[in-house]
C-alpha cells in the first residue's frame, strides 16, 4: 500500500490523557463516539456486560439525541459486525428509501442552476428535494438499530436506549459545537415552527457555554417516542404513533411519505466475505495485504477502488504522495457518480478489484489518462456521526447514522419531536440517470463503515462523518494504518480531498500545491478548523497483533472521545 512520504512511524500504543486525545489504550471494552456523553452510553452497556452491538446500539441512540442535526432515528443507519476470528463479517443496512409517491420527475428543475446539495445535483426549485416535507424518505435507522440488537446484544433493548432516553427527557447542555451548527442554519430553521421552537427558542439559537453552562435542550417529545422503542421494537416505530404522526404531518404539508412506506419498511442483513487489497495467501492477510469488511453500496466501493488503485501504483513504482492521492481520488470519484447504485448486480462492482485497477494504471503508465474530469459541484460536507466499538471479547462494530444534510430536512415533526431526514437528495433529480429517483429504492450513502483486517493479524474498525469526504478519508487513513502507523496518527495526518479537478489540501501539505497543480489540477489550500468541514471527521479502534486496542478520534473537532472499560 503506498504511504505517504511524511509518513511518521508510531505504533498504536499512543496514548493521551484529555477527553478528546483518544489514542487511549483499552484492555477490555472500547468506544470511540463524536460526544462524550453518547460515547459513555456505550461504555455503559459494556460494564454491563454487553456486547459491541449493545454498545453501538446504545451510543447511536444517544448521538442522535445530543447531536440531532446530525443523525438520530429520522435518518437512516449502516452496520459492520465481525466476531473474534470470524472469515466474514455482518452487515446490517436501515438506509433512507424512496417513498412508494415518489417518481423520476418529482423535483423540477432551475434551468441553469448551480448544483446543489451533498452531491453537486442540478438545482431543484425551491430547494424541495433539500429542505421541505418532499426532501423526506423513509427513515431506516431505527429498523437498522433494532435488527442489530436481536441478533447480536445480551442486554434488554430498554436497558440499551435508557441512556438517549434520560438524555431527551431531562435534557442536556449544548456546547459551542452544537450551537454553531445551529446558527449555521438558522435562517432555514426558522422556517418550520416545530424546528424553530426546539432550536431557536425565543428567536434565538441556543447558547453554547461561555460565562457560564450552555442552554439546556430538553426534548421530551422524542424521549416519548424512543419509550415506545423500548417497550414495544422497531414496530413501535413502523407501526405506531410515531409512524402515524409523520404521515399525517407530511401529507399535510405536500410530502410523499405515508404510513405503508414505514409498515413495509424491514432492515437488510448480510453476511460479507472482504474486498481484498495486495497479497492475501489462503484467506490470510499477507505481508503486504489488507482486507475491508463493510456494507458493500455505500462510500466503502468507492474507498476500496481509491486503495486497489493507489496499491496498483505502488506496484508499477509510480511515486507515493500527494499528487498520487488526488489522481487516485478523483478518478474513484469519477467512477462512482457515473456508474454506482445500490444494485450490487449490476457491473459497477468491478470497480473493486484489482484487476480493475490495473487496467487503469497501466492506462495512465501508457499516456491513456485523460486528466482529471469537471465534477459537477464541490461536495458539501458536515453531517453524519461515526462510532466506532469492541468489546472485551473482541467482536468489532463500526456503525455509521445520518440525517443526510445537517438538519436533514429542517422539519421537526411537531408530534414526536423527530428530526426528519432529506434522504431525497441521494437522488438525481433528472429522470434517466444512474440514480435517478425510483419508488423504494435506497438512497445512495457515502457512508463507510469498516472493520479492517491488516497484516499479522491487525485489526481495526474506522468510519466518519462528512458527506463524500468520508471516502477520502477512510481512503487515506486505511492506507497509513497498512503501513504502520497508530491509528490517532492516521486520522491526525493531513489529507487531502479531490473530485474532477478540483484539490482540497490542507495547509500543513501547502509544499505540495505546486506539484498538484503541476498534474492538473486546481487547487484549494484549506485549514481544517473546529467549526469547518474542509475534510471529514473520523474515529476508529485498532490493535496490532497481541497489542492492546487504542481510539483514535479528529482531534482538530471537539468532544470526539475514546473511552476504555475494564
Amino acid at each position: 500500500m503506498p504511504g505517504r512520504a511524511d509518513a511518521g512511524g508510531a505504533g498504536d500504543g499512543r496514548t493521551d490523557g484529555g477527553l478528546t486525545g483518544s489514542g487511549r489504550a483499552g484492555g477490555g471494552g472500547l468506544v470511540t463516539a463524536p460526544d462524550p456523553r453518547a460515547a459513555e452510553a456505550g461504555a455503559a452497556m459494556l460494564r454491563a456486560g454487553g456486547s459491541a452491538v449493545d454498545a453501538a446500539v446504545a451510543t447511536a441512540f444517544a448521538t442522535g439525541v445530543v447531536e440531532p442535526f446530525m443523525s438520530g432515528i429520522g435518518g437512516g443507519a449502516w452496520l459492520v459486525i465481525r466476531e473474534p476470528g470470524a472469515t466474514t463479517a455482518t452487515t446490517v443496512s436501515g438506509p433512507i428509501r424512496a417513498p412508494a409517491l415518489a417518481t423520476p420527475d418529482m423535483f423540477p428543475l432551475v434551468p441553469s442552476g448551480p448544483g446543489t446539495g451533498l452531491y453537486g445535483w442540478p438545482a431543484v426549485r425551491d430547494d424541495a428535494n433539500i429542505v421541505g416535507p418532499l426532501s423526506v424518505g423513509v427513515p431506516g435507522a431505527v429498523a437498522a438499530l433494532c435488527h442489530a440488537h436481536a441478533r447480536f446484544g445480551r442486554l434488554p433493548l430498554a436497558q440499551v436506549l435508557a441512556p438517549a432516553i434520560e438524555l431527551a427527557e431531562d435534557g442536556h447542555e449544548t456546547n459551542w459545537f452544537a450551537s454553531a451548527a445551529i446558527c449555521s442554519d438558522a435562517r432555514t430553521l426558522r422556517r418550520f415552527p416545530s424546528s424553530a421552537e426546539l432550536f431557536l427558542p425565543d428567536g434565538l439559537p441556543l447558547r453554547g457555554p461561555s460565562l457560564g453552562p450552555g442552554d439546556r435542550l430538553v426534548q421530551p417529545r422524542l424521549a416519548q417516542v424512543l419509550r415506545e422503542i423500548a417497550a414495544d421494537g422497531p414496530d413501535a416505530f413502523y407501526r405506531g404513533r410515531a409512524a402515524r404522526s409523520i404521515s399525517a404531518t407530511l401529507a399535510a404539508a405536500g410530502g410523499l411519505l405515508r404510513e405503508p412506506d414505514f409498515a413495509g419498511y424491514q432492515a437488510e442483513e448480510r453476511q460479507v466475505a472482504p474486498i481484498d487489497i495486495g497479497t492475501v495467501v489462503a484467506g490470510a492477510t499477507g505481508a503486504d495485504g489488507l482486507r475491508l469488511f463493510g456494507p458493500v453500496a455505500t462510500g466503502m466501493i468507492t474507498v476500496a477502488e481509491a486503495l486497489q488503485l493507489a496499491d496498483a501504483a505502488r506496484r508499477r513504482g509510480l511515486p507515493p504522495g500527494p499528487a498520487l492521492w488526488a489522481r487516485v481520488l478523483s478518478h474513484a470519484m469519477d467512477d462512482r457518480l457515473r456508474e454506482v447504485t445500490t444494485d450490487e448486480s449490476a457491473p459497477w462492482t468491478r470497480l473493486a478489484t484489482a484487476g480493475y485497477a490495473a487496467e487503469i494504471v497501466d492506462g495512465w503508465l501508457a499516456g491513456r489518462d485523460p486528466g482529471p474530469r469537471e465534477n459537477a459541484g464541490p461536495p458539501k460536507a458536515g453531517c453524519t456521526s461515526h462510532m466506532s466499538v469492541v468489546d472485551a471479547d473482541g467482536m468489532t462494530a463500526a456503525l455509521t447514522q445520518t440525517v443526510l444534510d445537517l438538519f436533514g430536512s429542517r422539519i421537526v415533526e411537531p408530534g414526536t419531536g423527530i428530526l426528519l431526514n432529506d434522504g431525497m437528495m441521494y437522488f438525481d433529480p433528472r429522470p434517466g440517470q444512474v440514480t435517478s429517483v425510483v419508488p423504494g429504492a435506497a438512497g445512495l450513502s457515502a457512508v463507510s463503515p469498516l472493520i479492517l483486517e491488516g497484516p499479522g493479524g491487525a485489526e481495526a474498525t474506522l468510519g466518519a462523518s462528512g458527506g463524500r469526504r468520508i471516502i477520502s478519508a477512510i481512503a487515506q487513513i486505511a492506507a497509513r494504518w497498512h503501513d504502520g502507523e497508530g491509528v490517532q496518527d492516521a486520522i491526525s495526518a493531513p489529507r487531502l480531498h479531490a473530485e474532477g479537478r478540483r484539490v482540497w489540501l490542507d495547509r500543513r501539505d501547502a509544499a505540495a500545491a505546486g506539484e498538484l497543480a503541476a498534474a492538473g489540477f486546481d487547487v484549494q489550500i484549506v485549514t481544517e478548523e473546529p467549526t469547518t468541514w474542509h475534510f471529514a471527521r473520523p474515529n476508529g479502534i485498532a490493535r496490532r497483533a497481541g497489542g492492546q486496542w487504542t481510539a483514535g478520534v479528529d482531534l482538530m473537532k471537539p468532544y470526539g472521545v475514546g473511552v476504555p472499560t475494564p
